[in-house]
């Protein structure tokens, strides 16, 4: 790949991510969080229970944009005070304190976390990295650990979660969601062990809760025995190897490579063979599907077509995990060359005009083929951006 055409893609990601956030005069984090009519520019899901008079702010799309500007200030800190300030504006303005002194996930911004599903937790991952000791977002981490992992804990429905919408039979993995307390019709999702185990390992690992270590082992050892497809794919969801949704959706399988590379960073020693060949299994099987732009469809062993469009949020996750998995020892470099094309592609084909296109909004793990509607190709969508900075943040590394 040529140094020049890197160079550019560099610059021009950069410029795209700082006009969203830092420099945006739209989404100004206390302002947007602050405010029920309005939203992030990104947020094309305007979440709004019905139960709840309020918005949610406190959605994984938000969590994953953050996440990447994390991950830009984690490698350059000279010059990342200003993304870290920007993140702690925007979890500041998430949080209440009761009075007694306690302080909390304000209920009218995040009141269905506990009682929801796996994508409440994603950000959660990103207050624990915030944490500077035993101060106010480890106080509500502890919460939120609490609301997964305590089996004497009754949520604010009257459930306990861990007992029940998390199964022996699924190798201790959640349900996806547990709203209401019915179950999804798969229950495990590759998208879920995103949004719950990399919090889960690094709060287990800062506490030396090595049981919850173990549990997050066992969970991803089900998941790649259990939607590891004979094609060297992942399946979007399933309850058993017999009883999968057999869509290779290429987000999906980007929410778990990602997560295996973030709890790799945890999981203790005796963990990581099983981990790592795992991960090599994964990384295979999905450049295998590569196409020759560098990108990956949607559907990612399917042609490209009008309706399975190369994808932005599920190739951007790849490269994130392959630069990741290389920079850590888990992959063999030969691998840079698959990542590299891929995130110029992104940038060259897809960020046109200072947007990045071609992100799709969601697919429902319900056996279905909701993958192929022309109208969830949206525009600057959070689920897509949030990625992209994460594998822009990876590309800085090299």
């Amino acid at each position: 790949m040529n140094s020049a055409r890197i160079q550019a893609a560099m610059e021009k990601s950069r410029t795209f991510i700082d006009a969203l956030t830092i420099y945006s005069e739209e989404n100004i984090p206390e302002a947007v969080v602050s405010d029920e009519h309005r939203f992030f520019s990104w947020d094309n899901e305007h979440r709004n229970p019905a139960e709840h008079p309020y918005l949610f702010d406190w959605s994984y799309y938000n969590g994953v944009i953050m996440q990447g500007l994390y991950d830009i200030a984690q490698q350059d800190p000279s010059a990342g005070a200003v993304y870290l300030d920007y993140i702690r504006r925007y979890l500041d303005a998430m949080i209440e304190t009761a009075p007694d002194g306690s302080h909390h996930l304000n209920p009218r911004l995040a009141g269905y976390v506990d009682h929801h599903g796996a994508d409440c937790y994603k950000t959660a991952y990103l207050l624990l990295a915030m944490s500077t000791g035993d101060d106010v977002y480890m106080e509500i981490c502890r919460e939120l650990y609490r609301d997964l992992t305590d089996e004497t804990h009754v949520n604010s429905h009257g459930n306990i979660v861990p007992v029940e919408y998390s199964e022996a039979a699924l190798g201790h993995n959640y349900w996806h969601s547990w709203a209401k307390g019915k179950s999804p019709k798969y229950k495990v999702w590759l998208d879920g062990i995103y949004m719950l185990q990399p919090f889960l390992s690094s709060f287990a690992a800062r506490t030396g809760d090595r049981k919850q270590l173990a549990l997050v082992q066992e969970r991803l050892d089900w998941v790649a025995d259990t939607l590891l497809a004979e094609d060297g794919l992942y399946c979007h969801a399933g309850n058993s190897k017999d009883d999968v949704c057999p869509y290779h959706w290429t987000r999906a399988m980007g929410w778990y490579g990602m997560a295996m590379v973030d709890v790799m960073e945890v999981l203790p020693a005796e963990y990581l063979p099983a981990r790592k060949a795992a991960l090599k299994t994964f990384v295979d099987g999905m450049v295998r599907v590569q196409k020759d732009s560098g990108l990956w469809t949607n559907v990612a062993d399917w042609p490209e077509t009008e309706t399975n469009r190369l994808e932005v949020s599920g190739t951007s996750m790849m490269v994130y995990t392959i630069l990741k998995g290389i920079r850590k020892g888990w992959l063999d470099p030969a691998y840079k060359d698959a990542a590299v094309q891929a995130f110029t592609a992104i940038v060259e084909q897809k960020l046109i005009g200072g947007h990045l296109t071609d992100i799709y909004l969601k697919a429902s793990g319900n056996g279905k083929n909701n993958y192929e509607l022309p109208e969830y190709y949206l525009t600057d969508e959070g689920k897509g951006v949030g990625p992209f900075i994460m594998a822009y943040s990876e590309m800085l590394y090299l």
